[in-house]
């Protein structure tokens, strides 16, 4: 014997209106020519009923613990992409990096990370030097430039 299937009320039916089981709100109407429209007086014969597709519960601390690996992995990665730009340019900036990296970071937080754990490895070091960012989605707001450390020339020049 199978259970019965549970149901749950998405439609009203009252009079020539269908409504919205939760808000009451008027969905469709049905006219005296047999045509029924919507809201904005458009003639429909069909209903969108929105579908509860299945998701996944991930307690918060799992949550969090995953984020922290996934971080520090793509951490690791963007270093190497780091050590690259600065061995070719001498100055560089969050932008510069970005530009180069094939993997974004989760949040954009990560940037600075990135740059701090680039300069503990010695890879860069901060300038008081700023300029503009090249990025639109930063409004025009300045970036620190960071010396590279290991630019090839570097030896060269000492």
């Amino acid at each position: 014997m199978s259970a019965a299937p549970q149901t749950r009320e998405i439609l009203l039916l009252r009079g020539s209106n269908l409504l919205h089981a939760e808000t009451l709100q008027t969905i469709a109407t049905l006219g005296e020519d047999g045509l029924w429209r919507a809201p904005d007086g458009a003639v429909t014969d069909a209903i969108g009923v929105p579908h509860q597709a299945a998701t996944a519960i991930v307690k918060p601390a799992e949550q969090q613990a995953a984020d922290r690996a996934h971080d520090a992995a793509w951490i690791e990665q963007a270093l190497k992409v780091v050590r690259e730009v600065a061995s070719q340019r001498r100055d560089i900036t969050v932008d510069d990096i970005r530009m180069a990296l094939s993997a974004k970071p989760r949040k954009p937080a990560l940037m600075s990370t990135l740059m701090v754990a680039a300069a503990r490895q010695g890879l860069i070091e901060k300038t008081s030097a700023h300029r503009p960012s090249i990025r639109t989605v930063n409004g025009g707001r300045t970036v620190r430039v960071w010396k590279s450390l290991i630019h090839e020339s570097e030896g060269l020049t000492k």
